[in-house]
């Protein structure tokens, strides 16, 4: 037996809800992005949070899915999967917050850089 679904209603927080855990800050700083193949590359940093970051890099390896690392300014990298590449950016996921240690990425978070 089959029955039909009735089909929802879209409303405007289904379009395009902010889906972020925290705000995003905008910044600029090379970054080194490492893959888990083996793969190199810097990167500039466009923004970051608590929870993950925006890079500019048009590396081919760099694809949705990819687990990374990324590191600032000598710091111990940060583990991180890529959650969307497009035009020559790329957003990344923390695999987990940032912790209070890594000086660095707390400093560009607190700074005041704009656009």
């Amino acid at each position: 037996m089959s029955t039909k679904l009735a089909r929802l209603p879209a409303t405007s927080e289904e379009v395009g809800p902010e889906r972020r855990q925290s705000a995003r800050h905008p910044a600029r700083a090379m970054a080194k992005l490492s893959s888990s193949h083996g793969e190199e590359t810097e990167a500039t940093l466009a923004d970051v949070s608590m929870h993950g970051c925006c890079v500019k890099s048009k590396v081919a390896w760099l694809r949705t899915g990819t687990f990374i690392t990324i590191g600032i300014a000598g710091e111990s990298a940060l583990p991180a999967i890529v959650r969307w590449v497009r035009d020559g950016s790329a957003g990344m996921e923390f695999l987990r917050p940032i912790p209070p240690e890594c000086k660095e990425w707390h400093a560009l978070l607190e700074s005041s850089f704009g656009p």
